[in-house]
């Protein structure tokens, strides 16, 4: 099991609010925030997410991460939070047998680009 990661925005107290909206369909909130760093936990397993501003001039480098949800609807709540947050349809809610037969997910660039992902396995 994972603790917590960081994810690279380019101005992490500024796309607090994307991440709030975004995640609450899936059980996360804001816990704290510090300049160039804010932190999104969930308590019902423990983890939590770090969203992270780069460094001396460093650039933001897209990456992809996926979040558990709970069911379809948390899926497909998500993936509208996103889209009315200013996030940009990455993957309609739906199955993925490519995936595995059991695959059902959404995914959202956020305004940096990276790849957001809610799914069921």
């Amino acid at each position: 099991m994972i603790d917590h990661v960081g994810l690279f925005v380019k101005d992490a107290n500024e796309r607090s609010g994307f991440y709030e909206q975004l995640l609450k369909p899936l059980g996360y909130v804001k816990k704290c925030e510090f300049p160039g760093a804010v932190c999104f936990a969930n308590d019902e397993d423990g983890d939590s997410v770090w969203l992270e501003s780069p460094k001396d001039g460093n650039p933001v480098v897209p990456t992809h991460l996926a979040f558990h949800a709970a069911d379809e609807d948390a899926v497909k709540a998500f993936h509208a939070a996103g889209l009315a947050a200013g996030g940009v349809d990455n993957g309609q809610p739906g199955p993925r047998p490519n995936y595995s037969p059991t695959y059902y997910a959404a995914f959202i660039h956020d305004p940096d680009g990276n790849n957001i992902e809610a799914c069921l396995q």
